[in-house]
């Protein structure tokens, strides 16, 4: 029988529901790309920068093993980019000239013979309409014309045949139209429809000697919402996350703002810096604040301090807040957004003590918060503690704290927390401040409590920056299972255990970054992770306004933890980390329960199989009997 002894009074702050927050991050994996409803790779035609050694260590292996056979791997990881064909093709980049989409276009010169190019790997499903867009046009003679710039002569023929084509793996032709396309580029709309579900290859080929220009190209199912693909929007609803952090990480300190905004046809794609990889740049800050219309979350956003300057992050917070009639709020309503975003939040960069010492940070964010509080005086700033000397926080806050709301530290064991807690009541109570911490970044623990039968499977899976080559030792292999899931679930557990001196906290992360998500999206479905079912759990359970209640548990790997309503509505939390059933003496009063199990430690959630069980808890005679390896929720 597992006893619980309650440790102390109800916290004097409810717990806010902001502990459940999530983190997407462009450039990173394959998250964003495949939460929008973009089907096409590379669709600006570039030349794909490779991954970079941060994402080798992050992963635990090496570009040799990077395919279908690592653990987290589904079709959503697949980037099949354009391939060449035909006699005599020559490819090249335009430099300034027939250039639509940024600074270069793909050129091509073929000799006669058909020629072109073609991406595979295209999901398609029976009758489901799509749109195509191709943005292209003939070779013709530039003709200087004074002022007035230089007109496209079409001394090579002013229009020829381009065939643009879908084929099935054998090759067979699903769906086919010929264009007449002219000298200069222009935009060409073609609807897709195609009778049978099917993998399919998108061809754009011609057969002349001459020049075919190529500056992007898009295919989208007319289903979208605002860009967004409904399955993933369905399943971060029904996650319930209740803000999420965007666009980084390491990506944002590399970040310009003023790239992400305006006509996504005219969007310069960018190169993920610290990661490797294309950015296409179709989802900037209009897009993400379209996201969270749709699901309903608070938009939190992190700002690059790092190669940016302060009047960049007040322009940015004035095109999200500003009236449409004041300055870059004109911006806005120019690109199809008039009303303000009222965004709130916003994040003092990430990882900034690459760049600065503790005490020079802290004056960067007085200089940033001066300059941003003139576009809205309104908004919220999260200032970076991790990284930093402990010693270093009240010197920090000492400088800076009069203009913060808030403070980051990504170390969430309970006993580190409370040490930060108690600094923060210190300056507070000093200058009459409320400044609250946060945690923007956090990962569950990475152990596995207890050796498993395959002994070159380890007990630790913490992230160290080794690469091993060793599928069953990388951390991705821990991330997608059932016991990642648990440890998230003491997490959050823990996060309701501080009150609400304690104001949100972002899991990282979202999408398809290799096993550590609330959810997947292969390119043909979404569903939720190990960790996103539990995460769905808390959030339909949780009660807004309820304040804490600890307690000590006489197993260890048995936890409890309860919120308590003003109206006497309570919650109970237990956690079984063990492989034994447990059976645990309740709080006085009526229960009910409900809960989520899995059968083994490395159990996990893939496309169309679901090894996480729900189960009902036996309650009787004051005491409860929860399953092994599971989390429970009792309403009373």
């Amino acid at each position: 029988m597992v006893t619980l002894t309650q440790k102390e009074n109800p916290s004097q702050y409810p717990v806010p529901r902001a502990i459940f927050g999530n983190f997407m991050e462009s450039g990173f994996a394959q998250q964003i790309p495949r939460m929008w409803s973009e089907m096409l790779f590379n669709r600006s035609f570039r030349q794909v920068a490779p991954l970079k050694a941060p994402t080798w260590e992050w992963l635990g292996f090496g570009p040799e093993q990077y395919n279908e056979n690592a653990p987290f791997w589904h079709s959503g990881y697949e980037e099949n980019d354009w391939d060449y064909f035909g006699e005599g093709l020559k490819a090249d980049y335009t430099l300034g000239t027939q250039t639509f989409k940024g600074k270069t276009s793909l050129h091509l010169e073929g000799t006669g013979s058909r020629c072109g190019v073609r991406q595979g790997g295209l999901h398609l499903k029976a009758r489901r309409g799509y749109t195509l867009r191709i943005f292209m046009g003939v070779r013709g003679d530039m003709l200087l014309s004074g002022l007035d710039g230089y007109a496209m002569s079409g001394s090579e023929g002013a229009q020829r045949p381009v065939s643009v084509r879908l084929a099935d793996d054998t090759g067979a032709t699903l769906w086919q139209q010929t264009l007449t396309v002219t000298v200069g580029q222009q935009e060409y709309v073609l609807p897709v429809q195609v009778l049978q579900d099917c993998t399919a290859a998108l061809e754009i080929a011609f057969q002349y000697a001459g020049g075919l220009y190529l500056s992007w190209c898009s295919m989208m199912p007319n289903d979208n919402l605002m860009g967004w693909r409904p399955d993933v929007v369905d399943c971060l609803r029904r996650a319930g996350v209740p803000r999420m952090r965007f666009p980084g990480g390491c990506f944002v300190s590399f970040y310009d703002w003023e790239k992400s905004i305006g006509p996504r046809q005219e969007r310069e794609p960018m190169e993920s810096f610290y990661w490797g990889g294309l950015e296409e740049n179709d989802v900037g800050l209009d897009e993400f604040c379209d996201l969270a219309q749709l699901v309903g979350f608070e938009p939190q956003i992190c700002f690059n301090m790092m190669s940016s300057t302060p009047f960049k992050a007040r322009q940015m917070v004035e095109y999200l807040n500003a009236p449409a009639d004041v300055g870059m709020g004109r911006q806005r309503m120019l690109n199809g957004y008039p009303a303000p975003r009222n965004v709130r939040l916003f994040e003092m960069d990430n990882e900034s003590s690459r760049k600065w010492d503790g005490l020079q940070y802290a004056r960067e964010c007085v200089r940033f918060a001066r300059e941003m509080r003139l576009a809205d005086p309104d908004i919220e700033l999260m200032m970076i503690g991790y990284n930093f000397p402990l010693h270093r926080i009240p010197q920090m806050l000492d400088i800076a704290g009069e203009h913060v709301n808030y403070l980051i530290q990504r170390n969430a064991e309970p006993e580190f927390v409370a040490q930060m807690l108690e600094i923060l009541r210190e300056y507070n109570q000093k200058t009459g401040r409320n400044i609250r911490l946060v945690n923007t970044e956090w990962l569950p623990s990475c152990q596995m409590f207890g050796p498993l039968e395959d002994p070159e499977i380890p007990e630790n899976f913490s992230w160290d920056g080794t690469i091993t080559g060793d599928y069953r030792k990388c951390f991705s292999f821990f991330q997608i299972r059932w016991m990642y899931a648990l440890n998230a679930a003491q997490r959050w557990m823990d996060f309701m255990s501080y009150g609400g001196e304690f104001a949100s906290a972002n899991f990282n992360n979202c999408c398809n970054t290799w096993g550590q998500n609330i959810l997947n999206a292969s390119k043909d479905s979404a569903w939720l992770s190990c960790a996103g079912q539990v995460l769905e759990l808390f959030t339909r359970s949780f009660l807004d306004g309820c304040r804490s209640v600890n307690f000590e548990s006489s197993q260890e790997l048995v936890t409890a933890q309860m919120l308590q309503a003003p109206n006497g509505q309570r919650r109970l939390y237990l956690l079984n980390r063990t492989q034994q059933e447990q059976t645990v003496k309740l709080p006085a009063g009526t229960w009910s329960a409900q809960g989520l199990t899995a059968p083994h430690r490395l159990s996990a959630a893939g496309e169309g199989e679901n090894s996480v069980e729900f189960f009902l808890p036996a309650l009787q005679g004051g005491t409860v009997t929860i399953k092994p390896l599971s989390i429970s929720v009792l309403c009373g």
